[in-house]
């Protein structure tokens, strides 16, 4: 565990300055009401640094029942544990308690990740999804994952290089509208032929039952198997979700 000082952000702080219900009870001061991944992450990074929930409750000074309760969502923690729990196992108490998806990053005064967390989830979010195609086992989906990858960071380069206009024109040796029809074409054939694998949409049976197994996911998984990669997709998939409503 390293040895840091988290310092809660200031929309933290004001989260738990807040004396709320929890479930219709009354919560005591100083207690807040954390989302689901408070209990999640504070398990995980305790299981992560192979330390007991006896050893890991000793040294942030609570009982053994106290921490059970913590990491199975049961009792509230205080602010103070928070930033005890950060400091222990080195990490931010933004991270902890979901904020962003990055250990040491921190969250904007919105609640939300920071355009600096942003960047780093959306590279660990792509490592994961390369990580998930490559453990399923199926050549062919790795390959078509790639492809579609590839497509959409080239198309999307394309188009920054062209914000300014004295880039060189002769950098890329495909004209415009041929390279961008090409890329979308490209983009589209990957998502299609990945479709056709995923659910067997033409019978022919490119998958496995064993690689199909492979492809067992829960939230679970994604945390333990997958780290900080996965703790940045489920981030990603709960922003953007929320983004689309």
């Amino acid at each position: 565990m390293g040895k840091i000082f988290p310092i809660p952000s200031l929309q933290t702080e004001k989260l738990f300055r807040k004396r709320i219900s929890f479930r219709g009870q009354p919560v005591s001061k100083g207690d807040i009401l954390l989302n689901d991944n408070f209990p999640r992450i504070l398990t995980l990074l305790r299981k992560e640094n192979g330390v007991t929930q006896k050893q890991a409750a000793a040294a942030l000074g609570v009982s053994q029942a106290l921490l059970s309760h913590y990491e199975n969502g049961i009792r509230e923690c205080g602010l103070d544990f928070v930033v005890r729990a950060a400091e222990y196992y080195g990490v931010s108490c933004d991270y902890l308690l979901g904020r962003t998806p990055t250990p040491t990053g921190s969250a904007n005064k919105d609640g939300k990740t920071s355009a600096a967390g942003k960047h780093d989830a959306l590279l660990r979010a792509v490592r994961m999804l390369l990580s998930m195609a490559d453990r399923i086992g199926c050549e062919k989906l790795s390959r078509e994952v790639e492809g579609y990858l590839t497509a959409s960071v080239y198309r999307l380069f394309r188009k920054l290089y062209r914000v300014h206009p004295r880039n060189e024109s002769g950098f890329f040796t495909i004209p415009e509208p041929r390279a961008e029809l090409k890329a979308r074409c490209r983009i589209e054939e990957t998502a299609t032929e990945t479709e056709i694998l995923v659910r067997d949409s033409c019978g022919e049976k490119l998958m496995t039952a064993a690689q199909r197994e492979n492809g067992l996911l829960t939230t679970d998984i994604l945390i333990s198997d997958y780290g900080e990669d996965g703790s940045a997709m489920l981030l990603l998939v709960r922003e953007e979700e929320e983004a689309l409503k």
